[in-house]
């Protein structure tokens, strides 16, 4: 039997509050319409960073691209959106906000928390 951990993080939780449910995928992936973001803007980088790292104590949105976002911000941005339907899984079989580690049998999805 194959087990399957999940760390479910405080991150996920600040994405999953602002997804626009409509771009979910059953199958782990989140799909964008067009030139959206899941999370409403256009760019789902800067749509996370703003949610994950704030804006820039100096923003304006008509001055070029304040949003310099490093490739090790990037990957971290790339890997949280891919985890967010299994995260949303642990949520709503949990019933539970709470971050943690959790593992399930990867045959019947029973999540419970191990840290």
């Amino acid at each position: 039997m194959s087990v399957i951990k999940f760390e479910l993080k405080e991150e996920h939780l600040k994405l999953l509050k602002h997804l626009e449910w409509d771009e979910l995928s059953l199958y782990n992936q989140v799909h964008t319409q067009g030139d959206t973001s899941p999370f409403g803007g256009i760019d789902y980088h800067e749509d996370m960073g703003i949610i994950l790292y704030g804006q820039p104590d100096d923003f304006d949105p008509f001055e070029g691209d304040p949003f310099q976002w490093t490739e090790e911000q990037k990957s971290e941005m790339d890997v949280l959106i891919s985890e967010l339907p299994r995260a949303i899984e642990v949520i709503l079989y949990t019933q539970s906000f709470e971050t943690g580690t959790y593992r399930t049998k990867y045959h019947d999805k029973h999540w419970k928390k191990i840290k």
